[in-house]
């Protein structure tokens, strides 16, 4: 029997933690603590015991605490390093962790923690040496291959990220996150027939918020569709809609009925679309079906290849001829009308509006506003001196018309220049001519022509050469600018 009241309580801490019950251990050990104040070992089960019961605030002046008294303790400076970047502290977690390989080498989980504190610290091919130290350390490690893969797609380097997004699937089937990045990059790379099988997989992610369920309703595996109705339902963002509701038509030619569910907001552009039998907006009752299937699956299940995807040459969106008109009027005829959209739902992808200023330099141009809600209030301090017409009914309307009026407009323009957003997908589907300014690291829709996408014959990219650099790319877009309007004056 033990008499001593510290090591009671330090024992009993550690069979609580071994039974799974975090939140008891802590509390043991918080009496051993108070016991003796200064005990490494107690402090470090301490702040494990916090962490692991989702106390991460609290464990961190105690984990900090036991490392300040053992400052060379292997499991302190990984609990620490891992905590602190889990944190955001990754400069912080970056000392620990590298600490703790020179202190040893053959820690493959430190590795594996401190490539992933270089990927967040935008050291991409550090992170890559240390993703392969932690792969010799651990061979088996499909995470560890599915990171490489990362830091390998980060550095432009795509074709090698596909072999080791494949060799992570290969250790690790079942994780849907693998096969993900695999058919995505393999995807980029023009191997659509691997790759959107593999992309299939992205609704079996726990955190997927695109899952549909339809009970009683199969999932469209590619059999026949002729005389059966198929209901198409939505994923992801408006840009998504707009790009892939083509198939509808794949799937009409093949004899189905269409139902498709959509955003509210899509509503009443997609009523324009040929091929839909019945539109639904997401939240109203789905109608009877013999199918089902997610939108963006639709490229895979009609066995489509880059050389042949639908609708690339024409439109296949069109806006009221009344709504057009009317919006004509409000714009008019003069100089060259150009609309831009700066703003996209991710931060990689979006542009300062300060850096169209080459743009708003062309003599001639007349730049208008397509952005929509965020991001309107860089407009405050730029719009004025860059020029730009604002139609203040058109930027915050959200209901079931909002994007007619943003077609109508862009269908008086002779030009949109745009981030990789919904506006970009917009003009693509009606033909109209864009430039798409893409970052670096551009989506895997965008493939890796360097300059013409095979989703819209009219849209001209312009990639950024470099991550973050966007004066280059709109320089590059300003200069193309000047090149269209003078063989516009010259009628060459």
């Amino acid at each position: 029997m033990v008499d001593d009241p510290f090591q009671q309580e330090f024992e009993s801490g550690v069979r609580a933690h071994a039974g799974g019950r975090p939140d008891l251990a802590a509390g043991h050990f918080a009496q051993a603590v108070k016991l003796l104040p200064d005990h490494p070992v107690a402090l470090f089960n301490l702040g494990i015991a916090l962490e692991d019961s989702g106390q991460a605030e609290a464990a961190l002046p105690v984990l900090q605490e036991a490392w300040r008294r053992r400052p060379d303790h292997l499991h302190t400076l990984f609990r620490l390093g891992s905590l602190l970047a889990a944190r955001g502290r990754h400069e912080a977690a970056l000392a620990l962790l590298g600490r703790l390989l020179t202190l040893r080498p053959d820690y493959p989980d430190a590795a594996f923690r401190l490539a992933n504190v270089l990927m967040a610290l935008g050291r991409h091919a550090a992170a890559e040496r240390t993703y392969r130290l932690a792969l010799v350390l651990d061979p088996g490690a499909g995470s560890v291959a599915n990171n490489l893969g990362g830091a390998l797609r980060r550095q432009g380097r795509a074709a090698e990220a596909a072999r080791w997004y494949g060799r992570a699937v290969r250790l690790t089937p079942s994780a849907p996150e693998f096969h993900m990045n695999l058919g995505a990059c393999l995807i980029m790379l023009g191997a659509w027939r691997e790759g959107w099988p593999h992309l299939d997989w992205r609704d079996r992610q726990a955190v997927w918020l695109w899952r549909r369920a339809v009970p009683g309703v199969p999932r469209w595996d590619g059999s026949p569709l002729a005389g059966r109705t198929i209901l198409v339902h939505f994923e992801q963002g408006l840009g998504d809609t707009l790009m892939f509701v083509r198939y509808l038509s794949v799937l009409k030619r093949q004899g189905a009925r269409t139902l498709f569910e959509c955003q509210p907001t899509m509503r009443d552009i997609l009523r324009s679309f040929p091929d839909i039998d019945q539109l639904v907006c997401h939240g109203d009752p789905l109608p009877p079906a013999d199918w089902h299937a997610p939108l963006m699956s639709l490229p895979g299940l009609c066995g489509d290849r880059p050389e042949t995807v639908p609708g690339a040459g024409g439109a296949y969106l069109h806006p009221p001829a009344d709504r057009v008109a009317a919006w004509a009027r409000r714009i008019g005829t003069d100089g060259f009308k150009i609309g831009i959209n700066w703003q996209a739902a991710g931060d990689d992808r979006s542009i300062p509006l300060a850096a169209f200023a080459p743009l708003a330099a062309v003599p001639g141009v007349r730049l208008f506003n397509l952005q929509q809600d965020v991001g309107l209030d860089q407009l405050g301090a730029l719009a004025g001196s860059f020029g730009i017409t604002c139609f203040p009914d058109a930027e915050q309307e959200r209901t079931h018309g909002s994007f007619v009026d943003s077609a109508a407009i862009i269908a008086n323009l002779d030009l949109v220049v745009s981030c990789d957003s919904a506006m970009i997908h917009l003009a693509g589907a009606m033909g109209r001519p864009a430039f798409l300014a893409l970052p670096w690291l551009a989506d895997w829709r965008w493939l890796t022509q360097p300059d013409r996408t095979v989703w819209y014959d009219c849209v001209r990219m312009f990639r950024a050469q470099e991550e973050g650099c966007w004066e280059g790319v709109l320089s590059s877009i300003a200069q193309a600018v000047v090149e269209l309007i003078n063989h516009e004056v010259t009628g060459g």
